[in-house]
């Protein structure tokens, strides 16, 4: 558990705010367009501490991508700070495929678009 939703910050579309027991930091993704600079910070979600896992299990190469070696885990969600300063998941980033004009589209559009034809 990373972020929690109590009732003073309760919101529509949000995780809550970062428990105590753990470090969060968005990260840019400029091919996307997600940058920290951006008007609400938005980023890649990594986390770290004593609550988050320090790896997968026997298995050392998942480990190394997923895993930075300070011990950011790299979540794979993208994220983006409320001015409440909530978090919120607004994409992910293994859903998207980059196509030949280098536009990113999410897998999950077209999926949905096929099952409907």
């Amino acid at each position: 558990m990373a972020a929690l939703s109590t009732p003073e910050t309760l919101e529509y579309g949000a995780v809550g705010v970062p428990t105590s027991s753990v470090e969060v930091k968005l990260v840019d993704v400029p091919e996307m367009g997600y940058l920290h600079t951006n008007n609400l910070s938005q980023g890649e979600i990594w986390l770290r501490g004593p609550t988050v896992a320090r790896g997968y299990y026997a298995n050392a190469e998942e480990t190394d991508k997923a895993f930075t070696s300070d011990g950011w885990f790299k979540t794979g969600d993208v994220g983006q700070w409320q001015p409440s300063g909530t978090l919120s998941i607004i994409d992910r980033i293994k859903n998207l495929v980059k196509t030949l004009n280098g536009e990113y589209i999410a897998l999950e559009k077209v999926f949905s678009r096929i099952g409907k034809s």
